[in-house]
């Protein structure tokens, strides 16, 4: 049976430099810390400024920013839409109108800054943790986590949504590829067919590496819990690094809660 350490490292990190070269805890304690200041700030100044230091620190570790803002485009577009509802269905001062058939909608200017909170704070947020899975290996991560003192079952269970998303998503390049192949997707109405295909076929292979997996795991004498690979004990300079850190997103929080206008 292969290690750990070689099963769930198949996406291997696209990040180098001296920030992938961090220790491992350090880079989830401060990732951690910003993500906590980032949600529970009450104005947009600091997502944003978390969001163009991790823009900045993709190009630092090499990683494509192209790639990094792509992986931005579904949050934002949960984002988009919860803004939009705010903006619509709550506060009480009005600053434009739309008609829209016998309706009309109104967006008030209370509505418009909760929702472009919320946006900051996906959009800083989520740049993080993309920064964090982009310079270092999701095995490292899983140790990380093991170290964190976090319920193996969950540990487990992520060790496992990452191995085998990982296959099903090869998988489904495989069938798109095959679709386009036969014009799946020449027009609306075949890409409509194609894609309800695609996820029919897609939850029918799950389903079928479920079983193969369960059975491949028996097979080897699973005992019921995976090892997962120990850390080592964390050098002096990785624990002054990481309080550094902290304490540097704890001003960053201080200074824009109360110390901008």
């Amino acid at each position: 049976m292969h290690r750990p350490s070689e099963l769930f490292s198949l996406e291997r990190t696209a990040g180098t430099g001296w920030l992938a070269r961090l220790d491992v805890r350090t880079q989830l304690i401060v990732s951690l810390s910003a993500i906590a200041a980032v949600v529970a700030s009450s104005r947009p100044w600091l997502p944003l400024a978390v969001f163009a230091c991790c823009a900045v620190l993709w190009i630092v570790a090499r990683v494509p920013l192209v790639a990094g803002l792509g992986r931005l485009a579904g949050p934002l577009g949960l984002a988009a839409v919860v803004c939009l509802l705010r903006a619509l269905l709550t506060g009480t001062t009005p600053l434009a109108h739309f008609d829209l058939g016998p309706w009309r909608l109104i967006v008030t200017r209370e509505g418009l800054a909760a929702g472009a909170l919320i946006g900051s704070r996906v959009l800083g947020s989520v740049s993080v943790f993309i920064l964090l899975c982009s310079i270092t290996s999701a095995g490292q991560l899983f140790s990380a986590l093991g170290w964190a003192r976090l319920p193996r079952t969950w540990v487990e269970i992520a060790m496992l949504m990452h191995r085998y998303i990982l296959i099903l998503r090869a998988q489904v390049v495989a069938v798109i590829a095959a679709q386009r192949v036969r014009l799946g997707y020449g027009n609306f109405s075949r890409s409509m067919t194609s894609m309800a295909n695609l996820a029919g076929l897609v939850m029918l292979r799950s389903m079928d590496q479920a079983e193969k997996s369960h059975e491949a795991m028996v097979a080897r004498g699973f005992s019921g819990s995976f090892p997962i690979p120990p850390l080592a004990a964390m050098p002096r300079r990785q624990r002054w690094i990481t309080g550094a850190g902290v304490a540097l997103v704890a001003s960053a929080y201080l200074l824009t809660q109360w110390g901008l206008p």
